[in-house]
C-alpha cells in the first residue's frame, strides 16, 4: 500500500495548528494528551513498533504542560502534539477502523515527529536520568 505522503503532511499541518491552539489552555492540552495515551494503551498491539518512542513523546508532552519540563522548544512540543492530535482523530487519511491498516498514517506520522525532535528527546531524557526517575507508560516518573 503506498501512502499518500502529501495528504498525510495536510492533516499533520492542521493537527500542529490545533495544537498551537490547544497549548494555550492546559486542561485541554493535559485532555489531549490523557485521551491519546487512552487510545495508545487500547491499541498497545497495532502500535508496538513505536511504543517506546510513543512513551517518550506522552512523557515529553505531559512533563511540559504541567510545567516540570520547559526546555523544549516551544515548536518541537507543537510538533509532538499534532502529532498526538493527528493519532487521536479516528478520520485521517486512513481511518483507524480500517482493519490491519488502520495505524498506518498514524505510525508514519508520530515517526515523523519523532525524528524531528530526536535531539529534544535525548536532552529530555538526560534531563530525566539526571533526576534519577525513570519514564513509565502513564509519562510520569517512578
Amino acid at each position: 500500500m503506498k501512502l499518500n505522503r502529501e495528504k498525510i503532511l495536510g492533516f499533520f499541518k492542521k493537527s500542529q495548528s490545533k495544537a498551537s491552539v490547544i497549548l494555550s489552555d492546559k486542561t485541554k492540552a493535559s485532555n489531549t494528551i490523557k485521551d491519546a495515551l487512552g487510545k495508545a494503551v487500547t491499541n498497545k498491539g497495532d502500535l508496538e513498533g513505536v511504543w517506546t518512542k510513543l512513551v517518550l513523546l506522552f512523557a515529553v508532552s505531559k512533563d511540559y504542560v504541567n510545567g516540570d519540563y520547559t526546555e523544549i522548544p516551544k515548536r518541537s512540543i507543537i510538533a509532538i502534539l499534532g502529532g498526538l492530535i493527528y493519532f487521536l482523530s479516528p478520520i485521517d487519511v486512513i481511518p483507524d477502523f480500517v482493519p490491519v491498516l488502520g495505524f498506518i498514517d498514524d505510525i508514519y506520522v508520530l515517526n515523523l515527529v519523532y525524528r524531528q525532535v530526536l535531539k529534544d528527546l535525548e536532552r529530555y531524557k538526560a534531563w530525566k536520568d539526571g533526576q534519577g526517575k525513570i519514564i513509565d507508560i502513564n509519562g510520569s516518573t517512578a
